[in-house]
């Protein structure tokens, strides 16, 4: 009985462990099942288009230089409040208790200073201050107020627009040269994407191309044996064939990885699920670009962001220099001021006395020894400087010029040589449906077939690359010209967003 009991328990145990494999079961079955639409919810449709988009707008650097912008704007509106008025207010007060053989004198003091001073672009300074002063004291109160107006004006060191205003105008320089910083990794980051994405392409013709070969050599195998049945092939003679069928999946596992290669490359510049298989379906078109050259030279010069840098980087010297110019001459300042106080034991004996000052005043200071040499070398070397930015925009230039002549020139060698690949791809094509079919009549051998489809895939390929090749040649030579934001239809403005449209 009890080996029973135990028997009988050892099987209720068992259809519970049962049950719950089966519930186990059942739940990894749902799993498994809700997992695969969340796999498949990563494979994306991607036109170039969109790839440009998600790379404009997930790109890591590119968002520290958005934050670079705003940094930068930040500057500029200080800079540009040099010339607003800067008012302030003072505000104090005082206690004062004094004690004497007579007894204690207790002072109490409230003061209000309002204060505003205003810059002008001569150098000039404008100051308004007012001074309201009411004192406490037991033996009597006491009321004052003052209004000073001050003006200060450098004649020579210091004065002029071109001096009192170069902070404001070097500021907005360095926004210019900010804006056109972005701009180029903006274009930089366009053209890799437009590569990484033909890459992929060019990557997945090479896995179609394997495929179709890898098909052909085994139906080339099917005829072999054929023709070995029927006695019109040596049996040796399909070794060639097995081992051609070898050496094409091989091909196709290797251009599978470089398939995944380059797949990854473009979702590491996209920012997005390294597990997203993406599936592009830009075609490859082909049309032959026409430019002319000295528009095109005319055009790289307009937009070209290191010309343009280069031209800012001249203005900043030319600045330079003038402002070593000034530094070396003499100090001779204008100073006027107006005074107008009243103050009295209350406010209409205040207002009765009146206690003005006028006053006006120039000053000289004149840059002397070793002062006046060190000036008079800092005035040659910002010459210095100007000269070298001089010569670093001649030969930006004369760069740029030839390599929009260049560029020019590949463009026109890479359509040339895509429309001969096609034409060679076009009769390597016919010439093995030719052999094709005399191998079926006995009138050829098997090893010019398989070389002739050696001679097939490398066509193909070069087809495809040379197609690929000019239309990144007209990348290229878009970047050389400083026009890919307008041939891509991305709107770039001062502020720090780009918009992309699709």
């Amino acid at each position: 009985m009890l080996r029973f009991g135990y028997q009988v328990g050892i099987d209720r145990f068992g259809k519970r462990v049962l049950g719950l494999y089966f519930v186990l079961a059942a739940l990894a079955l749902g799993f498994c099942g809700a997992a695969e639409p969340a796999s498949a919810s990563l494979e994306r449709e991607l036109t170039l288009a969109e790839c440009i988009a998600l790379a404009v707008r997930n790109n890591r650097d590119l968002a520290a230089g958005r934050l670079d912008r705003l940094a930068q704007k930040l500057s500029l509106q200080d800079a540009e409040d040099e010339f607003r008025p800067s008012p302030s207010l003072g505000l104090s007060l005082d206690q004062d208790s004094t004690g004497s053989a007579l007894g204690r004198e207790d002072d109490s003091t409230v003061s209000v200073s309002p204060r505003v001073t205003l810059r002008i672009p001569t150098g000039g300074e404008f100051t308004l201050s007012a001074n309201n002063r009411v004192t406490s004291a037991d033996i009597a109160n006491r009321y004052a107020q003052s209004v000073v107006i001050e003006f200060n004006q450098p004649l020579l060191r210091g004065g002029g627009t071109e001096v009192g205003s170069s902070g404001v105008v070097t500021a907005r320089r360095a926004e210019q040269s900010g804006v056109l910083g972005f701009k180029s990794a903006v274009i930089g980051l366009v053209t890799r994407t437009i590569l990484a994405y033909r890459n992929v392409i060019r990557s997945t013709r090479a896995v179609e191309i394997a495929k179709r070969s890898v098909q052909r050599a085994r139906e080339l195998l099917e005829v072999n044996r054929i023709l070995i049945e029927t006695g019109r092939m040596a049996r040796q003679d399909i070794v060639q064939t097995e081992a051609n069928i070898a050496e094409r999946e091989l091909g196709l596992t290797e251009a599978e990885g470089a398939l995944n290669d380059a797949r990854l490359a473009l979702i590491n510049i996209l920012e997005i699920d390294s597990r997203t298989r993406i599936r592009l379906t830009e075609p490859l078109r082909m049309e032959e670009a026409k430019h002319e050259a000295e528009r095109a030279v005319h055009l790289a010069l307009q937009n070209r962001t290191d010309y343009l840098q280069a031209q800012l980087g001249v203005e900043n010297a030319e600045n330079a220099l003038k402002l070593a110019d000034n530094a070396r001459k003499w100090g001779l300042d204008l100073s006027v001021s107006a005074r107008l106080g009243h103050s009295g034991r209350s406010f209409s004996e205040a207002y009765r006395r009146f206690d003005d000052n006028y006053g006006a005043g120039l000053s000289v200071d004149i840059p002397v020894g070793a002062n006046a040499d060190a000036r008079q070398r800092s005035y040659e070397r910002a010459k210095l400087s100007l000269r070298r930015s001089h010569l670093r925009v001649a030969e930006l230039r004369q760069s740029i010029e030839v390599e929009v002549r260049a560029a020019l020139h590949d463009v026109k060698v890479r359509f040339r040589r895509a429309e001969l690949a096609r034409r060679a791809r076009e009769l390597t094509e016919r010439k093995l449906e030719i052999e094709q079919v005399k191998l079926h009549a006995g009138l050829t051998t098997n090893f010019r077939v398989v070389r002739f489809e050696d001679d097939l895939v490398r066509s193909q390929n070069s087809e495809v690359g040379a197609v690929i090749g000019y239309l990144n040649a007209l990348t290229s030579l878009d970047r050389t010209l400083g026009t890919t934001l307008d041939t891509w239809r991305i709107e770039f403005e001062s502020s720090v967003d780009v918009g992309v449209d699709k």
